[in-house]
């Protein structure tokens, strides 16, 4: 989830540029993809361990060093974690006292601060929910204070920008004293509204364990919305009603995304000293496949199940507000039924984790790709936004044939070859209200025409349904992400799902990525033009009488000439004599 007021920040190069050491660049004007930058710096494929003995931390020049630090490879229970349920949206939701109210609120990796959605101005949704925070009941609790700055015109716009700093010096009698300010967030490809208004309030987190400690603070940044997040233009019926039954956010990216610098999620990781974080998910009970087990986020440990299968990423990008704040990784050659869906666009492609919504969103170009390779019935036709719509796996005849695998890898291809990700694309089905299969991959909608050809504003996202089909590390000193395939990939996906290749004929050339043959290209040959029905160059039909006539003429010019050349010979012999 991405505000689009810090998405525009740095469009228009109001967010400073990358400047830590070791990850030097102007990027901005050089019109240089920002994460590709990654390509640039000098690395080596590293096998990190982050259980018993240490715990890597990278040099500059990208290497590692070994450094000691506590044994932290996680027992049967882990000893500091959060407890995950799910909303009726397939949102991860995490328990947060706020005000004195205990509430269920979205864990979102992607973004920073700490947002509710107000009782009183029947923001939850639906408006009946229980519980829904009331800031009149936090106010009687005594730790909420709207900030005076919200009425201030100046100083009301709440952004990431260096010195930027929403201060929240003074404070408001109360909420209905105060002016809401508008904002977006993208989810799943869509721009999702909010009216909210700035304040802090008192905030707890209890760590579920056998000696279960709760962690308190007061004066927590906090966002107060005043109606329910909507999607503000015209659409049909989403597939999905995000934040239904939820009571707000809770942002666990770093505090940079937030302009006020201090984040509840920030100063629960500073206090229990944290270094790593597991998003350990299990799917939503109306998955097409089950999981057994509970789902968490757990600090500081590792399942010893896990932990020997491991990918990790190469180190991020930092030095920047957004690359500092957001958990994000590269992957390489994205695959689906043996078919590299970059092909021929790049070997790799920005990867945000993005728990906000529950699906995979892609790229309009990638996901385009995707569904060519899959049978799939989609509510939108091919190459149009999807405006919340979801595609449905196409099972001739009630068939039980599972979708394929997709695959991707975490470092460029080599020799020998780099180990791969899989993940079973049936892991991303589920059934809605109506026991319909759906598949929770989703077309972003961005306008491509004016979004430059830059992977942060165009990456992947990878939602709930995606991290409860792998383990998920996220090391917040080295800045990489680890990750492992739940389950057993193989067992759970077959090619005999996978879209028949495009039979090619004559001149026509076959392009995988969409799964369609290509017309060649008749205009790199003088004179000629496509045939529709051959699928061959040939000539245009006045060309051959052109030919002829130009023929005709150069025979009739060199006859006319060679008569003139031998008038002249012969009047030159005449002359002479």
């Amino acid at each position: 989830m991405r505000s689009v007021r810090a998405r525009e920040e740095l469009r228009l190069g109001l967010a400073p540029r990358a400047a830590a050491a070791g990850n030097s660049c102007r990027w901005r004007s050089l019109r240089i993809p920002p994460l590709l930058v990654l390509a640039l710096l000098p690395y080596r494929p590293l096998a990190l361990d982050l259980a018993p003995e240490s715990a890597p931390v990278f040099e500059a020049d990208g290497g590692a060093t070994s450094v000691e630090a506590p044994s932290k490879s996680r027992a049967a229970e882990p000893k500091s974690f959060l407890e995950v349920t799910y909303s009726p949206a397939l949102q991860p939701l995490v328990k947060v006292t706020i005000g004195g109210q205990l509430l269920n609120l979205v864990f979102d990796a992607s973004s920073a601060n700490a947002v509710v959605f107000v009782k009183e101005y029947n923001a939850c949704t639906p408006k009946t929910l229980d519980p829904c925070y009331s800031w009149e009941a936090a106010d009687k609790a005594g730790g909420l204070r709207v900030c005076e700055e919200n009425n201030d015109p100046q100083a009301a716009v709440c952004d990431t920008r260096a010195n930027r700093v929403y201060a929240c010096q003074g404070y408001l009698p109360g909420l209905n004293n105060a002016s809401s300010h508008k904002d977006e967030l993208i989810i799943d490809g869509l721009d999702y509204f909010q009216q909210g208004v700035e304040a802090v309030d008192q905030m707890s987190i209890s760590l579920g364990a056998a000696d279960a400690q709760t962690h308190s603070w007061s004066g927590v940044p906090l966002k107060l919305l005043v109606e329910p997040m909507s999607v503000p233009r015209q659409t049909p019926d989403v597939s999905v009603n995000l934040f239904e039954g939820s009571d707000g956010i809770l942002g666990a990216s770093g505090p940079t995304l937030s302009c006020r610098n201090t984040t509840l999620w920030s100063l629960l990781l500073e206090e229990v000293d944290v270094f790593f974080f597991a998003i350990d998910l299990r799917p939503p009970a109306n998955a097409t496949i089950s999981d057994p087990g509970p789902s968490r986020i757990v600090l500081n440990e590792l399942d010893p199940e896990f932990a020997p299968k491991l990918l990790w990423s190469e180190p991020k990008q930092t030095g920047d507000l957004i690359n500092d704040g957001v958990h994000e990784l590269l992957i390489y050659h994205p695959k689906v039924c043996g078919v590299d869906l970059l092909y021929n666009s790049s070997s790799n492609w920005l990867t945000v984790i993005d728990t906000s919504g529950p699906c995979l969103a892609l790229p309009p170009f990638l996901f385009d790709r995707l569904m060519t390779h899959i049978p799939v019935d989609c509510p939108f036709a091919p190459g149009e936004k999807s405006l919340g719509r979801l595609c449905s796996p196409r099972r001739a005849g009630g068939s039980s044939i599972s979708l394929p695998l997709l695959s991707f890898q975490l470092e460029d291809s080599r020799e020998p070859e780099p180990p791969a990700i899989s993940m079973a694309l049936e892991r991303l089905v589920f059934r809605n209200g109506s026991d319909a299969e759906l598949l929770c991959v989703a077309r972003q909608d961005m306008d491509t025409e004016f979004v430059p050809a830059d992977m942060m504003y165009s990456h992947i996202a990878l939602g709930s349904m995606v991290m409860a089909a792998l383990y998920t590390v996220v090391h917040l000193q080295n800045h990489t992400i680890g990750l492992a395939s739940r389950g057993d990939p193989l067992k759970e996906s077959s090619e005999a799902f996978c879209a028949e290749p495009a039979s090619c004929i004559a001149m026509q050339t076959f392009y995988p990525p969409l799964n369609l043959c290509e017309d060649p290209d008749c205009s790199e040959y003088m004179f000629m033009i496509l045939d529709r029905k051959t699928k061959t160059c040939r000539w245009g039909a006045a060309i051959p009488s052109i030919f002829g006539m130009v023929l005709v003429s150069l025979v009739t010019l060199d006859l006319i000439s060679h008569r003139l050349y031998k008038q002249a010979i012969q009047r030159a012999s005449e002359f002479g004599q």
